[in-house]
């Protein structure tokens, strides 16, 4: 498992392995029923105290992305990948629902709204279609 930490960075470190291990569920790099290394493994190999990733653990499992079974470790749920994109489309759709809103705080009409999303969606396009 290719974790890498940046103790500098904003995200808190705890949150920085969440999100990881999301994204490794959510491409298939952590299959169903993978074991994860233990607590004081994973801390060892990234120079962290234990607590932290036992944090990291602990709101994984809150929210259904691994299971914990005691002596046996801890393994990928079966419908984690699931789970992880449900998060993820609820936390776009909140994002969504601020940002819209804001635009008809600001005054602007839902045609203009879904034109604004429609043109930045099209320039996102050309700017990855560029070399």
């Amino acid at each position: 498992m290719n974790i890498e930490i940046n103790v500098s960075a904003a995200e808190p470190v705890y949150e920085q392995i969440v999100r990881q291990i999301h994204v490794l569920v959510e491409r298939g790099g952590l299959a169903p029923g993978t074991p994860l290394p233990p607590v004081r493994q994973l801390a060892a190999d990234l120079e962290l105290n234990p607590n932290t990733v036992a944090r990291a653990y602990r709101l994984l499992e809150q929210q259904g992305v691994i299971k914990t079974a005691g002596r046996k470790g801890t393994f990928v749920r079966l419908d984690a990948a699931d789970e992880v994109t449900r998060q993820k489309t609820g936390r776009a759709e909140r994002r969504v629902r601020h940002l819209v809103e804001t635009l008809v705080a600001d005054g602007l009409s839902r045609q203009e709204i879904a034109e604004l999303f429609s043109s930045t969606l099209a320039l996102r396009s050309k700017r990855k279609l560029q070399p």
